[in-house]
């Protein structure tokens, strides 16, 4: 479940970035920049979140990657269930149709 969200929000980040960009291996570069420098920087896999300071500890805090990381510590090492973990997955949850939707609205339309 939490794959299939965390999916979607990667998604809807590469159609927002690909709205913006005329080329597609633009698009993929950046898509794959912010995604995975972000993930390393403030997702919680090399330092915990809570350890950041300042504007990092908030990127952190709303970055989808530190609630998966969570997600995934608490269902592998902790046994913990969707009742324990549903303050990780809110946000998650909240941010798939925010993206999908500004992602949808900047595609300029095609000229016929």
């Amino acid at each position: 479940m939490q794959r299939v969200i965390y999916v979607t929000i990667a998604t809807g980040l590469g159609l927002l970035i690909s709205a913006f960009r005329r080329s597609q291996v633009a698009s993929l570069f950046l898509t794959s920049l912010a995604t995975l420098l972000s993930a390393v920087q403030y997702g919680g896999n090399i330092d915990p979140v809570s350890s950041l300071e300042g504007v990092g500890q908030i990127i952190g805090e709303i970055y989808p990657t530190s609630h998966f990381v969570t997600i995934a510590r608490g269902t592998f090492s902790k046994a913990l269930d969707f009742g324990d973990l549903t303050a990780s997955f809110l946000p998650m949850l909240a941010l798939v149709p925010v993206l999908v939707i500004l992602g949808t609205l900047a595609i300029p339309k095609q000229e016929r």
